[in-house]
């Protein structure tokens, strides 16, 4: 699994050692049910949305969308270590 996260203009840019790539693009959702949930993100893979990141407190959470069955080569635990990196990486630039 091996993914390294780099900044990319409004999110991060994912590039696993095998190759694939996905962009993680932020977006804004602020359900009424959850108003401590800050932004989130979009994980797109060759130009699909196929997953979304909340972020609350020190946590992740990452929901697979349905486009993710039709990409086996990510799998639940690629994004989930996606989900680790980009919050770990939004932690050191906040602190930085």
């Amino acid at each position: 699994m091996r993914w390294n996260i780099k900044e990319y203009r409004d999110g991060f840019w994912a590039k696993k050692t095998n190759g694939l790539s996905a962009y993680i693009r932020r977006i804004c959702l602020w359900p009424e049910t959850k108003p401590s949930q800050g932004p989130g993100y979009d994980i797109n893979y060759k130009g699909l949305t196929i997953a979304r990141l909340y972020f609350e407190n020190k946590g992740a959470t990452v929901k697979a969308l349905e486009m993710s069955r039709s990409f086996p080569e990510i799998s639940d635990l690629d994004l989930v270590e996606i989900a680790m990196r980009v919050n770990k990486l939004r932690n050191a630039l906040t602190a930085s």
